[in-house]
């Protein structure tokens, strides 16, 4: 009867740690999400051209938007990496969404204006000038 209850603990722990193990990894939407957001803070750190604590900052606000850690961030990158034909689709969907956010975001900058080095003046604020 004692061996019974002991393996029925080890059968139980065992599979508390499989079911841990299972939920370490992120989905798919929520990774894609957590590696858009990393891509987009290692553009601001390489803008604020040294270690910053702006930069750490963002990481850890990602981390709390996404309710995970360095370690289910690694676990997740592990599992894709040995899964390279969905860590390209995600790569791919990703390239799109910014590029989709890129021509919209420059569609709204003004248009620049030709420089000249030439001052276009009407005949008649010229004559009114010279007055």
């Amino acid at each position: 009867m004692k061996k019974t209850w002991i393996l029925l603990i080890v059968i139980f722990l065992y599979n508390c740690q499989a079911e841990k193990k299972k939920s370490t990894v992120l989905d798919r939407n929520t990774y894609k999400k957590v590696l858009k957001e990393l891509i987009l803070t290692n553009v601001v750190k390489q803008q604020l051209e040294k270690e910053d604590t702006t930069a750490q900052y963002l990481l850890y606000l990602v981390y709390k938007k996404y309710h995970i850690d360095s370690l289910k961030l690694k676990e997740s990158t592990d599992y894709y990496s040995n899964h390279p034909e969905i860590l390209a689709e995600i790569y791919k969907e990703i390239y799109e969404d910014l590029k989709q956010k890129s021509d919209s975001l420059q569609k709204l900058s003004p248009p620049k204006k030709p420089k000249t080095d030439k001052i276009n003046i009407s005949k008649k604020a010229l004559k009114q000038s010279k007055k």
